[in-house]
């Protein structure tokens, strides 16, 4: 007779931190908002300035997007860049006008005010869109993110 192979049963490990933490916020209410995401490390811009924030999106599908596009980014930043273990999801909202998608140009006027700042794009942004003129301030957006934690 032959002998039967026992098989060993996998063994399950678990993550001793939690990976991902939301927060409710009225903001997550909203059908369309811009995000940005900042990594735990600066990197060094080519105005000589340091900046965490590695990338600016919009989004028209919802409170679910961000978060894929923090765990999409994530990926993409952990295996390139040395020493970041974090990337935190800041949104970004304003109010509607009719027959105007406003998040798109909030996430365009929010990039453009990167560029006015550290004269270049957030790192993990792929082209520096259209700027639009007159619908957000721009000292506003450029405090907005020199403002955010560093």
């Amino acid at each position: 007779m032959r002998k039967l192979k026992v098989k060993r049963k996998l063994k399950v490990k678990n993550s001793k931190k939690s990976l991902l933490a939301l927060a409710r916020s009225r903001q997550w209410d909203k059908k369309r908002m811009a995000y940005i995401l900042l990594a735990n490390k600066s990197y060094k811009t080519h105005a000589g300035l340091r900046s965490r924030v590695i990338y600016i999106g919009t989004t028209a599908k919802g409170a679910g997007r961000p978060a894929a596009s923090a765990v999409n980014k994530a990926s993409q930043v952990f295996y390139k860049a040395r020493g970041v273990k974090t990337i935190e999801v800041y949104i970004v909202t304003c109010p509607g006008r009719q027959a105007m998608p406003t998040w798109k140009r909030l996430e365009a006027a929010l990039i453009h005010a990167f560029w006015t700042i550290h004269h270049q794009i957030p790192k993990y942004n792929k082209k520096k869109p259209d700027h639009v003129e007159g619908i957000f301030g721009q000292k506003a957006l450029e405090k907005l993110l020199l403002n955010l934690p560093t």
